[in-house]
Formats: C-alpha cells, sequence, structure tokens
C-alpha cells in the first residue's frame, strides 16, 4: 500500500504531531507499505505541493495528522483520505467560533477519523453525528526514546541528589505550564531541596514571553527552548517526576514517553491523562495546583514510593501501547476507508 503521510508544519513548533507521524511512517515501512510525508522539508528544501505531490506518488490513501492544520486541504479529495485528531483539534479548534465549522465539516467528510482515546471517539460522535459509525479508536504507542543524549543535569549543575521536576510541552496556554510557577517556592518553604525545568517550542510568543517573564523572578526555576529529539530521553531519565499541567489534552506523547522510561508523573486530571494513567496507580492526578504541590511533595518524601511508582506506569504502558497495536489499528482504518 503507498500511504501520502500529512504532518502539521513547521515541525519544529509542532513536535508532538512530526513525532507521531514520524512514528506512523516507521511502523507502516516496517510492515512494508511504501510511504511519503507531506508538510516537512529539510531545511532550505523545496516544498513541493499536494497536488504535484498526489500526482508524483499516486497514493491509496492519504493521512493527516491534525484536522485544522492537515485535513482542511484534503476537502474534496477523490483519493480516500484519513484524518487523525490532535489534542487542540478535540478541546481547542472543534469549539472557536470560527475554526470550529470547518474542522467539523472535514470529520463529516473523511472517510475515517482516527481517534487516540475512547473519550476523544465520543467527543467527536457527540459533536459531528455524521462521523458516527467511522470512527476509530487507535492507541498512540509509547515508544522509548534513547537515553544517551546530554546528560541534563551535568550540563545546568544541578546537584544528583536535588529533586527535579521536569514539565515539557509547547509553550502554549492550554499546556497550563503558568500554574506551575510557584510550584519550586511552595515546595522549598516546605524544606524540599527541589529544582524545576520547564522546556518546549514557544508555540504562543505572547504567553511565553509572559511565563518567562514570571518565571524569572522564581528561584529554582529554568524555562528552556525545546530540547532536540536526542536529547528528550535522557532529559526524563534526569528527571524525579514529569509533570503535566494542561488544560486539556487529547493523548500527551510527553507523558507516554516519559511512562515508558519508567518516570512518576504527576497531571493534571483532565479527560485525555485521565485514560492514560490511574491514580496512584500508574500515576497521580490533581484538579488544582494545591493538589498537585502535595503530589510532587509526596513524591519528594517518598522516593520509594515514586520508584514503584515509575515501575508500574512503565509495565501498564507496555502492555496497553504496544507499536504493533498502533499500527494494526491504522492499518484497520484504512482497509475501512
Amino acid at each position: 500500500m503507498k500511504v501520502l503521510l500529512l504532518t502539521p508544519a513547521p515541525t519544529h513548533l509542532f513536535l508532538g504531531g512530526a513525532a507521531t507521524v514520524s512514528r506512523y511512517r516507521e511502523g507502516l515501512q516496517r510492515c512494508g507499505h511504501l510511504c511519503e510525508l507531506f508538510g516537512a522539508t529539510s531545511e532550505g528544501g523545496i516544498k513541493e505541493s499536494l497536488t504535484g505531490t498526489m500526482g508524483r506518488f499516486k497514493p491509496d490513501i492519504v493521512h493527516a495528522h491534525d484536522a485544522h492544520r492537515m485535513g482542511v486541504q484534503l476537502l474534496g479529495m477523490r483519493t480516500p483520505w484519513v484524518v487523525s485528531l490532535s489534542g487542540e483539534d478535540l478541546h481547542g479548534n472543534m469549539l472557536d467560533e470560527q475554526q470550529g465549522p470547518v474542522v467539523c465539516e472535514v470529520l463529516r467528510r473523511a472517510h475515517r477519523v482516527i481517534a487516540p482515546t475512547t473519550a476523544a471517539a465520543e467527543l467527536v460522535e457527540q459533536r459531528v453525528p455524521d462521523a458516527v459509525g467511522k470512527v476509530d479508536v487507535v492507541p498512540r504507542a509509547a515508544v522509548r526514546l534513547p537515553t544517551d543524549g546530554t546528560d541534563l543535569r551535568r550540563s545546568l549543575g544541578i546537584p544528583r541528589q536535588r529533586f527535579l521536576v521536569f514539565l515539557p510541552g509547547g509553550l502554549r496556554p492550554v499546556k497550563g505550564q503558568h500554574r506551575a510557577l510557584s510550584l519550586v517556592r511552595v515546595l522549598r518553604a516546605a524544606g524540599a531541596d527541589i529544582e524545576m525545568i520547564i522546556a518546549g517550542p514557544e508555540q504562543d510568543p505572547a504567553y511565553a514571553e509572559a511565563l518567562r517573564t514570571q518565571g524569572a523572578r522564581e528561584s529554582g526555576l529554568r524555562i528552556l527552548p525545546a530540547l532536540a529529539k536526542d536529547r528528550m530521553g535522557a532529559a526524563y531519565v534526569d528527571a524525579d517526576v514529569v509533570l503535566n499541567t494542561s488544560l486539556s489534552e487529547g493523548c500527551a506523547p510527553t507523558i507516554l514517553e516519559a511512562g515508558i522510561l519508567g518516570r512518576p508523573v504527576v497531571a493534571a486530571a483532565v479527560p485525555g491523562n485521565m485514560e492514560l494513567l490511574r491514580h496512584k496507580e500508574t500515576g497521580l492526578l490533581f484538579h488544582d495546583e494545591e493538589e498537585m504541590a502535595k503530589q510532587v511533595l509526596a513524591l519528594y518524601r517518598n522516593r520509594t514510593a515514586a520508584g514503584a511508582l515509575g515501575v508500574r506506569i512503565r509495565e501498564d504502558f507496555q502492555r496497553r501501547f504496544g507499536a504493533e497495536q498502533e499500527i494494526g489499528g491504522l492499518l484497520s482504518a484504512y482497509s475501512a476507508a
């Protein structure tokens, strides 16, 4: 089968989406399918039009990841096409007064719609009744990143004994990093030797600037640009806890990446996260900033419990989010389209 995959661009801003599409391509190619990416070019590369790519590659099926950014381009296409949903599609763009009708039209006219969770599929069917019967739930795979990249602690001079909280993700309001700005100050006041790193691409420049301005007033907090992919695995391993502060999520890749490496996760209790984590079994979920601080402090004070939490999340993710299951789900959706 020849599959044309559309990835949200620019890829340096949409790291999660780009990683998801790259993983789809690698998995499909392992199964012997011929794949090509549209939407990402090397620096200085010439970007071919979608029409030109279609004419040259002649795919059997087209798969757009992110209905708002890429799916709109497929409206009216005769070649069978599917769209997989981003968290922003589900909790932002579908509800937007201007973008919502267009996104819903994409979901109505797609041959199949791929949702990362059961809750996401139900949300689509509620908002777009015409999509009922053509939504496939395909859980995202948890892929172990290499961990031999640059040591984050050593490069930043963070002592090994200091408890390190890592908050990765694009800097934009829905990711909620502002909720964690006072975390280090609160926990240090409780006697914790703690530091926090926030790292991610500036997807909303105004929000990122406000975050950096406020963060500069907080001792023990660093806000870094997005880390290169070959450094992310080592960054997760360096962390004592990985934090997610999102106001909404589809299927957070950072939680999947952290969990498969056995890192304890403290995450906002929003629907996407609640499908990934079971509270107090494979992760800790919080509803507000006070709960978040209490849960991080509990892991700081009980490293044995934190380690056990990491073991359980890794075992759970290995069982539930395998790469073979993901590709099998994609191929099933392609066949139905």
